[in-house]
Formats: C-alpha cells, structure tokens, sequence
C-alpha cells in the first residue's frame, strides 16, 4: 500500500505559499491536520492582525479540511 504524503504551509492574503520544510512531511492525514491548527494557533497567539494561515496539503497539492 502506497501511503500519501502531508505537508504543511504557510499561506498569505495575497496566495504567497512557504512550505514549511523544517516540520517535515507525515502518512498520517490527521496529525497534519493537527499541525497546521497547532501552528495556527501559536501565529494568532504570536500575531493576532496577521491574515496569514497554515494549511495541511496533499502531494498533489490539495488542501486538507481542518474543521
């Protein structure tokens, strides 16, 4: 069985994407979820005006439901 890749990235009101390299890439679809509501959270502890989020991805690019 082939296992899917995750990755998380940090996406700004204007579509500019980093990925966030140093966090590295999971199988598990939910601990990516996990990440990206994790990073979230300390960005709008860090920086509360910032529009900037953190999603979850797929290796094909799509982005992953965190509700």
């Amino acid at each position: 069985m082939v296992h899917m890749k995750y990755s998380i990235w940090r996406i700004s009101p204007t579509g500019e994407e980093i990925l966030l390299s140093t966090v590295g890439s999971t199988t598990n679809r939910e601990r990516a979820v996990q990440k990206a509501r994790y990073y979230n959270e300390r960005l709008r502890a860090s920086d509360p005006e910032t529009e900037d989020r953190f999603i979850a991805r797929d290796e094909r690019g799509r982005e992953l439901k965190t509700a």
